[in-house]
């Protein structure tokens, strides 16, 4: 009898910022989970533990951790009782602190759909059109990202919304998917043609978005990062927004390169009183393929080209990075090393399971 019933889990209630709400967490939900899903524009990312960007205060109560948090937080932090939420399994009620941000604050929305298209865009990067039934409120702004789940894969899959909302067509969603070889959602995309496929989808997540400001804005990706910058671009020129602008994206060779049309675009597009600069840096690119424009990593030939030399004035700037975590690691730092403050500088890391703290 104690097998049946003295092993029930139960729900418990996470009162957040000294009464500022009050949550349910349900029984083997997360924290971060329960969050989102009452509206709260609780800070997260990758919500796999490993960005620390979920991270609050435990004042009282208790948790169980589903990963070792000394992946990302330091001793300090620790001794302070900061956890992460999206690690976080609740034992008891509790009261956490958490620095919210309501600018963020949406309710996740549940979707049934299809996937009624997919392209091509490089040898291994599709786009994948989600067309999805049902009335919603299309209120997720452009840089966030949808959780994709399909029948017969074990765990659903985030990826960026490659448009801004307003450039979609109804009811439809557009995705960047790169190949990830050995993983489990992305072999199977990528083995035969998988329009009609029916798709669960949830969304918005994330606090990648454009912050409203007149300085530089220095946007850098590589690979399907393309995606959210995109979207964040598309949504400044919907906004005519009064800032300059430069995207740097970083690839292998030519024939990873794509949406050279939409950046002419939106080149095209931007506020007239501004600029708007796209270039495609390459780092593997083969000697002799008439290739012209620069070579390298991209946050490297950033970093020479523009810091080093002053020839953007980087005071005040905003940086906005999309990509793999190498990437986005190395690009922080030359925009930290620019004087550009963290603060300002906002990123997307992709992951993959190697990628995932513990291997997960």
């Amino acid at each position: 009898m104690f097998g049946l019933f003295g092993n029930k889990k139960k729900d418990y209630q996470a009162n957040v910022n000294n009464g500022t709400a009050d949550i349910t967490v349900k029984a083997g939900d997360n924290l971060l989970k329960a969050g989102l899903e009452a509206g709260l524009g609780w800070p997260h990312d990758c919500r796999v533990g490993s960005c620390g960007t979920c991270k609050c205060v435990l004042k009282k109560g208790k948790i169980k951790a589903l990963t070792d948090f000394t992946y990302v937080l330091d001793g300090d932090q620790l001794k302070a009782g900061t956890i992460l939420a999206c690690q976080s399994i609740l034992r008891s009620d509790i009261e956490v602190e958490v620095e919210l941000d309501e600018s963020a604050a949406a309710e996740i929305v549940r979707l049934d759909g299809s996937i009624v298209k997919i392209n091509d865009l490089t040898h291994d990067i599709k786009e994948v059109v989600v067309k999805c039934s049902g009335n919603f409120n299309r209120d997720m702004m452009a840089g966030q990202y949808a959780e994709i789940s399909v029948e017969g894969i074990s765990t659903p899959r985030s990826y960026s919304f490659a448009k801004a909302p307003k450039n979609e067509s109804e009811g439809e969603f557009s995705f960047y998917i790169r190949h990830v070889p050995g993983g489990e959602f992305t072999d199977w995309l990528f083995a035969e043609d998988r329009s009609g496929t029916a798709v669960a989808l949830s969304a918005p997540y994330g606090q990648f978005y454009h912050r409203p400001m007149n300085s530089q804005m220095v946007c850098i990706a590589g690979g399907s990062g393309m995606s959210a910058i995109r979207a964040i671009l598309e949504e400044c020129v919907l906004d005519q927004v009064e800032r300059n602008c430069i995207y740097l994206f970083g690839a292998r060779a030519q024939q990873d390169l794509y949406c050279a049309d939409d950046m002419q675009r939106i080149k095209q597009q931007w506020h007239k009183d501004y600029t708007f600069d796209y270039v495609p840096v390459l780092s593997e690119e083969p000697e002799g393929s008439g290739w012209t424009g620069p070579t390298g990593f991209v946050t490297t030939h950033f970093q020479e080209k523009y810091v080093d030399t002053g020839a953007l004035d980087l005071s005040n700037a905003q940086g906005y990075l999309c990509g793999p975590p190498p990437m986005i690691d190395a690009g922080v730092e030359s925009l930290k090393s620019a004087g550009i403050n963290e603060e300002s500088i906002y990123f997307d890391k992709f992951l993959d399971a190697s990628s995932i703290p513990g291997g997960r």
